[in-house]
């Protein structure tokens, strides 16, 4: 889930969990006549069912991000998934006595307080953070006047510990791409981890990136196009089917034209391929069947 979505929704969260604890406070604490009650205690109801299925679908993609990191997770991190954990049997005991157990019903302010406490110090030090810092990012890209500061080593130790924490980093080293395709995902990724990435950190690992790839190039002694072709199509058709199904398939330049736009057409997304991506990925399937 992209920051800026996830710390929409968790101050809508909070938000929700402040109106539910002021209801609370009305219905216990301040309306007397049966009628005022009676409206309060449905829109409580309702916004109690929003909060808890606000609270499932955060923890939903949040438990599937902590799953894809890999490695030691910060002070900051351990901290917010042991409040999230918190909340769990906090909201369970609050259902619970509502349903089954009204001669408790006296503790349910208490319970509201403290479940609202949980939800703004959880969003707080998350959606705050991300709001906070995400001014702080600059669109960086190399220049002739970096050459001075940039190390290969450097980068390379940044890109394992900055680009591991959210993926495999045999994803990166796959990826054949443009020196401008690189600034654009090198910039797209450090953002979504905003302001833990400096503009010092992206030129290396930018640096970093191009190098290992010309290596890797001059090892297989392969065209640098052939190698784009390959990598969209490992990362472009295998959306829809297994690469088995492209390179089983027998087609000229032709064939293969119609059938990646073919493809384009049905993923309906205006930029889901450029000119130029199209015609290496046409170049890589047609040189491939010359080859065999």
């Amino acid at each position: 889930m992209h920051p800026l979505i996830a710390s929409v929704l968790a101050l809508l969260f909070v938000l929700v969990a402040g109106i539910t604890l002021f209801l609370m406070l009305e219905i216990t604490g301040r309306i007397r006549d049966n009628g005022g009650k009676s409206g309060l205690i449905s829109a409580h109801r309702i916004l109690g069912y929003l909060f808890i299925a606000l609270f499932a679908l955060i923890l939903f993609f949040m438990i599937e991000k902590a799953a894809g990191l890999q490695q030691e997770l910060s002070a900051r991190a351990v901290f917010h998934i042991a409040l999230a954990l918190a909340l769990i049997p906090l909201l369970l005991v609050k259902v619970l006595v509502v349903r089954r157990l009204p001669h408790c019903s006296e503790k349910l302010p208490l319970l509201g307080i403290t479940i609202f406490t949980f939800s703004f110090v959880l969003s707080g030090i998350t959606a705050g953070y991300y709001i906070l810092h995400r001014s702080d990012f600059v669109y960086t890209t190399l220049s002739v006047q970096d050459s001075d500061v940039l190390d290969i080593e450097l980068g390379k130790a940044l890109m394992t510990g900055k680009c591991n924490k959210c993926h495999s980093l045999e994803r990166v080293y796959r990826a054949y791409k443009s020196e401008d395709d690189w600034v654009v995902t090198v910039n797209r990724m450090a953002q979504l981890d905003s302001p833990n990435i400096t503009g010092f950190d992206l030129k290396q690992v930018l640096n970093y990136l191009l190098k290992q790839q010309e290596e890797r190039q001059g090892r297989r002694q392969v065209d640098p196009e052939n190698e784009m072709g390959r990598s969209l199509v490992s990362r472009k058709c295998t959306l829809c089917h297994n690469l088995d199904r492209v390179f089983e398939a027998k087609k000229s330049a032709k064939e293969w034209t119609v059938t990646v736009e073919r493809m384009i057409v049905i993923m309906d997304e205006p930029d889901f391929l450029d000119e130029e991506e199209q015609a290496d990925i046409i170049s890589f399937l047609s040189e491939r069947e010359n080859v065999e």
